[in-house]
């Protein structure tokens, strides 16, 4: 990664990404800050738990990046930099604790159960190890031996960082572990510090395997596309590194293979699959001339296609960036959970040492007494890590994202999607929206004794060459009715009236009602059923005579009213459409989908004023639009979504939440998948504070132990994790 200059005129300010290994829990962000954040020079930090990355702002004349990596490596941590290319953005694994740890994991384990056995043996019965029955306190120096071999394998991995918190000055949740281990050992309890021991251990190799996989969920969007494409060259097809691709080359793709690349056909027919990139279920049919992305899957056809997107400019790779840019916009429940356990953690410290020191004080002070509450302090103290209650809500909402652009649904981070929780009103605009966008004929009307087969044949002849939407429209509607083109010659066109021809001699003409009237045919008729219906009227005549009308409409989405239903049965309270197309047509599309309210003709400020309108009576309002036309609206919405963002790179960086396809049924299922995001948030924090609220009136009654206490607060760590994890299972179906 090149270190970025913050400030160009004094060159002094630089920022790096490290990968920290052991950064995955509260515990390593406080320690981190602490250590580094009030050094001369640490201008700002930002922590990514999730990916296990700390983003450093210094000064380069006091810092460089190995005096960083020193610095971290100083406070028990290890790290490196975190190297981004320009084909490679954001893929770098995270950096892996290697397998020592876990190794000596079972060692410990190994141990703790041969000495379990033989105490239980010698004294009589598990029960004992609880200190129940006659041989409660029974133990031979083999057994403490064990014990003691199984603590220090497990204990080489904290003592070190809790030694390094006391000079510090500082308690942390390896000081916390270390201290109720070294207690547990001065009271003679060897069975609970040898199993504080291996269940904190435990608890710290399942919880980093827990969140690396939610990291590799996020990095295996990255794998979609392939690292080698076939390229014609001169010597024929060779297999060439992606990197190496440049914009130009000509790939080859065969039945049943990725896309590379991104690009445009240039030959063969295929339906490829774009369910990776916009979570469509029905591939889609492509053909020389239409758009490739790469990630996607061909069908059953070898196409060839001109690269227009290298590696590392790629629509997979700026949505994979964009997804590393919304994991750091922190959701609100993020931000109070971190607040919360600001003064969580020393408030439970001080309630540790409180219940070590006052009720003996208040009962007086004896042998007893002092063993019975320093013993219930050290529980306290291993239930004080708020590692389950912060982690609870990062993995929920990185979990989400990922589900999200998996289903082809961009989210710009926690914010965005704890906003469409709460949304109560959506503005919809019409184009683009709730219809397709692109003109289809609805209607062939004929005119004295030509057939609507050669009316269509004679327009498809003159239109059979041009690449206006409307040619596009009436020569799809052709094929569709497997109509000949008629042979035209002498194809003229006619710059903002339409296109003439000649057949058999005769010249005839295809263009809007204003060609016409300029031809001396009488419009009146035409311009009255264009205005009745808000279709656009396409005149085909030969001289002043009129031969046929075609009238195209802006088609209706087939599940728009469906959509519409849905935000309704969610409990949206208001869905309005608002669009700057003609009344009679917007009041045509409005009635069919069932909106609650709709306005016509509409300029961009006026869209900006139903936002705030709808705002002042629903709080929340989210904005539907094309990513550009409605860009004002949309910037003005508590939430704006860009429809239809996969050919679109100013949706895609501008609004808050961009799909990707153009399936409008993906907005209420969006609506819901936030909803449940921050259901199962609420979930995690509850239980997490739940558990700690439990065994602190367990512990001051005196009814919990030390492994006790460290293996429920390893639970519902792993509890949280899991529930969120459910959330990479959700499917737009």
């Amino acid at each position: 990664m090149t270190h970025q200059p913050q400030d160009d005129s004094l060159g002094r300010s630089q920022s790096v990404s490290l990968q920290v290994a052991e950064l995955d829990c509260a515990e390593e962000v406080r320690i981190l800050k602490d250590g580094l954040a009030e050094k001369p020079g640490i201008e700002k930090l930002d922590f990514d738990v999730m990916r296990g990355r700390m983003d450093v702002h210094y000064d380069a004349q006091h810092w460089n990046v190995t005096r960083l990596l020193e610095a971290v490596s100083s406070l028990g941590m290890t790290a490196q930099e975190v190297v981004e290319t320009p084909s490679t953005p954001s893929e770098q694994e995270p950096v892996r604790h290697n397998n020592n740890r876990e190794r000596a994991l079972v060692r410990s384990g190994a141990f703790l159960l041969v000495a379990v056995v033989i105490q239980a043996w010698e004294s009589g019965g598990i029960a004992a190890l609880f200190g129940h029955g006659e041989g409660a306190h029974t133990i031979s120096v083999l057994a403490i031996l064990l014990y003691l071999i199984s603590i220090s394998l497990g204990i080489r991995w904290i003592a070190p960082k809790a030694f390094k918190a006391v000079m510090r000055f500082s308690a942390d949740m390896n000081l916390l572990m270390t201290v109720a281990v070294a207690g547990a050992i001065i009271l003679g309890d060897f069975f609970e510090a040898a199993m504080v021991t291996f269940l904190f251990t435990l608890s710290e190799v399942l919880e980093q395997r827990s969140v690396s996989k939610a990291r590799r969920s996020i990095q295996s969007l990255m794998s979609l596309a392939p690292d080698v494409a076939r390229v014609k060259t001169d010597d024929g097809i060779e297999e060439y590194a992606t990197d190496e691709i440049e914009n130009g080359d000509i790939c080859l793709v065969r039945p049943g293979e990725r896309i590379p690349l991104d690009g445009t056909i240039v030959q063969g027919v295929s339906a490829i699959d774009q369910a990776p990139i916009t979570g469509e279920s029905v591939p889609v049919e492509k053909e020389p001339g239409d758009p490739v992305y790469a990630g996607t899957i061909n069908g059953s056809g070898s196409i060839e296609f001109r690269v227009e997107g290298t590696s590392g400019s790629t629509l997979l790779n700026r949505i994979v960036r964009l997804i590393d840019q919304a994991y750091q916009r922190r959701a609100p429940s993020e931000q109070w959970v971190d607040q919360f356990a600001r003064y969580y953690t020393p408030t439970m410290m001080l309630l540790a040492v409180a219940v070590m020191v006052v009720p003996p004080t208040i009962i007086g002070w004896s042998a007893d007494s002092a063993t019975t509450w320093f013993y219930n302090g050290l529980v306290l103290l291993v239930i004080a890590c708020p590692c389950a209650l912060v982690i609870s809500t990062p993995v929920s909402i990185v979990s989400a994202l990922t589900a999200a652009a998996r289903n082809g649904v961009l989210v710009k981070g926690g914010l965005s999607l704890e906003t469409l929780a709460g949304v109560k009103a959506v503005v919809l605009d019409k184009t683009g929206t709730l219809t397709t966008g692109m003109p289809s004929v609805t209607k062939v009307q004929c005119l004295g004794s030509i057939t609507e087969e050669l009316a269509l044949a004679v327009a498809v002849g003159l239109q059979n060459h041009s690449t206006h939407p409307i040619a596009k429209a009436i020569l799809e509607y052709a094929n569709a009715h497997d109509v000949t083109p008629a042979d035209v010659a002498q194809v003229e066109e006619i710059p903002g009236r339409g296109i003439s021809g000649e057949i058999d001699g005769l010249k005839v003409w295809l263009g809007s009602s204003r060609l016409a009237a300029e031809q001396g045919a009488d419009t009146t008729s035409i311009e009255d059923g264009a205005a009745h219906t808000g279709a656009n009227v396409v005149v085909l005549g030969q001289a002043n005579q009129v031969l046929a009308t075609f009238q195209l409409q802006d088609e209706l989405r087939d599940t728009a009213a469906h959509a519409v239903e849905s935000l309704h049965r969610l409990g949206v309270a208001r869905v309005e459409l608002i669009s700057g197309d003609r009344t009679n047509v917007v009041e045509d599309v409005a009635e069919k989908v069932g909106v609650d309210a709709w306005k016509a003709e509409q300029l961009p400020e006026d869209k900006i004023e139903a936002v705030t309108r709808l705002r002042h009576d629903h709080k929340l309002v989210a904005m539907v639009g094309d990513g550009i036309n409605d860009g004002p609206a949309l910037a003005a919405a508590d939430v704006g979504i860009a429809m239809g963002a996969m050919g679109s790179d100013t949706a895609i960086e501008t609004a808050d939440v961009a799909l990707m396809s153009d399936e409008i049924e993906k907005l209420p299922w969006l609506i819901a998948h936030g909803r449940r995001t921050l259901s199962l948030i609420r979930q995690n924090i509850f239980a997490a504070l739940a558990i700690k609220v439990i065994f602190i009136v367990l512990t001051m009654v005196g009814y919990s132990n030390l492994w006790l206490a460290i293996l429920a607060d390893t639970g519902v760590s792993l509890a949280v994790i899991a529930n969120s994890l459910r959330l990479l299972r959700t499917k737009t179906s």
